[in-house]
Parts: structure tokens; sequence; C-alpha cells
């Protein structure tokens, strides 16, 4: 696969960064290798930022980096033909739109290692498991003896690894609705998208205006490429359904995916559970492949049995064996944050689910037990409904306890849905302690917020750690139970 490479585009040329998280600190440090001039704003003080952001950012400043912190965004004041804002900085801020208007170009990390690159990238998104697919995927690909690049949203930023990586090498991308609203130019050889439900509509504004960033993973794909949907989501079937009728050549391939059952292009499940592949041949006859039992998956809920059937998908494409497809299936470990058990005490089983940060996602983890549940959920729900979530929770759950800036929108969705065995902590350590006191053997204490955790914590995964570690604490005083010094 092809792409033009722009060499040291903007070297001599004034960037302007924004934001010192990781996706912002590599592309800092990418544009200064290639003779740039760099500023960086971050709208914290030095003070407020964490040890290692502190340290990366010495480490720059010392090779020319200019910084600008403790105060908003100005790129149009710095000059900038280069504007990169983090993924969580609305590309509809002021200042920003300004820098556009006056002729910057505006793009992402994402965006720059795709330039820099020559890889071929299989990019994964949706509302739901694009952490799992991704990583599993990877997975697939290193039992099969190849080495991709994992990461994009989850992991090591594109741009470290981008400029390293050959025509032969293979970039699996984890991309967000953040990320792919802000890209230019970038072309997945296999473009994934597993599923829509509403979310980030406080930073999008509408659903529609999410939906379209999410597309925007197949805006540059010609007919050499795959687009993978799934079949089950109406929908991504209606609007690829769509795009067969009216591609005309022009755009990518299409193959659906399936849990429902069979299909007529690509791959689904059977009544026995095991994965099919269909595909339409030349002459109009149907190809039928037989390829592994579903049950063999290591991880549960039927969610996840749509992303097993999403990656097979993406394997076979990329040129997997079925054996190989198999092999991983069957040795794929949990994703951190995501349905990760932590541990079993006295016959109650914790399981961290902090990567849940949307309605849908929990929707789904609360399918993936038959175990009795007491769940913790709440934080800043984004704008999202609580009303769907707030049924479930009513039919699946023993209790349910509420954390969080919107832990009081979901205590009025759960007393609408009739629902009344909730109570509210004020962190989430009392909510652990307040479900230890709950729960009996046989029952599962499930971290599944619903909703993302900004306002509590820096992100999802240290509102996992803070969970798992307070579990283990628990682990250990049971185990000590009856000793004797």
């Amino acid at each position: 696969m092809c792409q033009v490479q722009p060499g040291n585009e903007w070297r001599d040329r004034r960037a302007y960064v924004i934001g010192t998280g990781k996706s912002g600190l590599a592309a800092a440090g990418w544009l200064l290798g290639q003779g740039a001039t760099v500023c960086l704003n971050e709208s914290r003080a030095l003070a407020d930022l964490a040890p290692e952001s502190r340290a990366a950012l010495a480490a720059l400043e010392a090779q020319g980096l200019l910084l600008e912190l403790g105060q908003p965004c100005d790129p149009l004041a710095f000059g900038a033909e280069l504007v990169v804002p983090s993924p969580g900085v609305p590309l509809d801020e002021p200042a920003i739109r300004a820098a556009g208007a006056a002729g910057a170009v505006i793009t992402n990390e994402i965006e720059l290692g795709w330039r820099a690159g020559r890889a071929a990238v299989v990019g994964v998104t949706g509302s739901n498991g694009k952490t799992t697919v991704t990583s599993l995927i990877g997975h697939m690909l290193r039992l099969a003896g190849r080495e991709p690049f994992v990461g994009g949203n989850i992991g090591v930023p594109y741009l470290q690894a981008a400029p390293r990586l050959t025509a032969n090498d293979l970039a699996v991308l984890e991309l967000s609705s953040f990320q792919l609203e802000g890209i230019l130019s970038l072309r997945p050889k296999v473009a994934v998208f597993l599923n829509l439900s509403p979310d980030h509509l406080n930073r999008h504004k509408t659903y529609a205006a999410y939906q379209a960033a999410k597309w925007r993973i197949a805006e540059f794909q010609g007919p050499a490429d795959w687009l993978i949907l799934n079949g089950d989501d109406p929908l991504l079937r209606r609007e690829g359904e769509r795009r067969l009728a009216t591609a005309a050549g022009g755009g990518p391939r299409i193959m659906f995916f399936s849990a429902a059952g069979p299909i007529a292009n690509g791959l689904w499940l059977d009544e026995e559970g095991w994965l099919n592949l269909t595909l339409p041949t030349a002459d109009g006859a149907v190809q039928r492949q037989r390829l592994l039992p579903a049950a063999e998956f290591a991880l549960p809920g039927a969610h996840n049995r749509e992303n097993l059937l999403a990656a097979a998908a993406c394997g076979l494409i990329l040129g997997l064996a079925p054996a190989d497809i198999r092999r991983a299936a069957a040795t794929f470990q949990a994703v951190e944050h995501r349905l990760e058990p932590v541990g079993e005490a006295a016959g109650v089983l914790y399981v961290n689910d902090s990567k849940a940060t949307n309605p849908d996602a929990a929707l789904k983890a609360l399918d993936a037990f038959t175990r009795p549940l007491l769940l913790i959920a709440g934080g800043d729900g984004k704008g999202a409904s609580f009303q769907e979530l707030a049924a479930k929770i009513a039919a699946r759950t023993k209790l349910a306890v509420l954390i969080g800036k919107d832990g009081g929108r979901l205590a009025a969705a759960l007393r609408e849905a009739g629902f009344e065995r909730f109570r509210q902590a004020s962190s989430l350590e009392e909510a652990i302690d307040i479900c230890r006191e709950q729960a009996v053997a046989g029952d599962a204490v499930l971290l599944s917020p619903a909703c993302s955790s900004l306002d509590m914590f820096r992100n999802y995964e240290q509102r996992g750690e803070v969970f798992k570690a307070r579990v283990k604490e628990i682990l250990a005083a049971r185990s000590n139970v009856g000793r004797r010094d």
C-alpha cells in the first residue's frame, strides 16, 4: 500500500501543540525532530502536572521546545502554521477555529503518524469493544508470526513508532471519535466499525455529529481496502448496504459480521455456536466455510462473541489461517480494566470494568454474568441518557452503589424504573466497602461505571487501579483471617 511521504514538510515552520498528554508530547517531540519551531500549550500550571509529564517537558525544552503553561491556547498569536490539539481538546474551540481560518493546518498526532510512516493500518472504532478487538487482532497476528504495532487510543502513541515502520509492517490502531474527527488523509487498509450508541454528546453536541466523526474511519478508503461492519447494528447495516449499492467501485470492499445468524457476505454465528464465513463468488454462488466454535473464546458475554467475529473477519482479510485465529481466541486474556477479574473473597467475585465509560458498555457488562450482581456505577455521564441502563440495572442487580458527578441523575433514573435498591457513596473505596458488606457467596461485585472518570480521577485507568488496590486489600485481609503469628 502506498502513501505520499512528506519528508520534513514542517522544517522551519511554526507548530503549536495543545495538551501535555501522551499524544501531545509525542507530537511535540516528533515535530522538533523535523526541524519545526514548536510551542506546547497547556492550560494547567507546571506544578499541577504529573511528575512524569514535568520530566518529559524538561527533556523537550532542552531540545528547543517553547512552553506556554497555565494559560488558554492562542495558536494565532504564535503564528502557527500547524495546530495539533490533543484528542481531549475540541476542534471547535474559537482559538483553534481562528487559526484554521488564517490558514493553519489543523490535525492530530494520529494523522502525523500516518504521514510519517509507511505501515499498512488496521483501524478499529466503535462506541464499545475497541480495545478488546484491537488487542485481539494484535494477538492473532503475533501468534501467526507477525509483529504488528498495536496502539493509537491505547498504549503507545502511533507517532512514536510510525517513522520506524516499513511498508511490510502492520499498525493496529484503536481510533476514537476525537481522533477520527481530526484526520486529513488516514486510510486504513482494513477499517473495523464495531457498533454505534450515543456517547461523548458533551463534546460532539449531537448523536449525528458523533456518528459522522466515527464514519471518518472510511473517509479516505479506496477499492483496495476493506470496511468491516457489524451487521447486527441497524445503523451500521443500513449505511453499509447503502454504500454497497452506491459505491460503483469507488469505495472499500465491505464485509459484515453477525452474531444473529446467516449473512450472505461475511462472518456469522450459527445455532451451534460456530463461526462461519460466507462470501459471494464471481459466478453468483455463495461459498461457505465453518471456522471455529465461539465457545473456545476465553472471554465471557454475548458482546465478546461479536468482538471475536469482528477480529476474526479482520484476521481472515489479513491472510491468517483459521487455525491461527482459533488458537488466538482460546489464549486471549481480558484487557485490563475491561471485565477484568480481580479476585474472589468469601465466594464473591470482584470484576473491574472501569473502561465502561458509557451506558451501552455497562449494559453489555451486566449481560455478561449469570451471578447475582452488585454494581458500582456513576461518574461524568457526558450528557447520555440513563433510562435504558436503569431498566437493565433493575432487572439484573441486587444492589447498585452510585458515585460521582452524575450519581444523582442515575439515582433518579433508577427511581423512575421502580428500583430502590441503591445507595450512594462519596468515594469509590466507600462503594466497594458497601458492596463487600452486602455481598454473599456466589455474588459478583462489578465496577462498570457507564460514565467517564474525569470528575473523580485522571482517567479510567486510575479509577480501575483504585478499584483493584482496594479489592486486593480485601483479598489480603481475607487470606489473613485465622492465621497466627
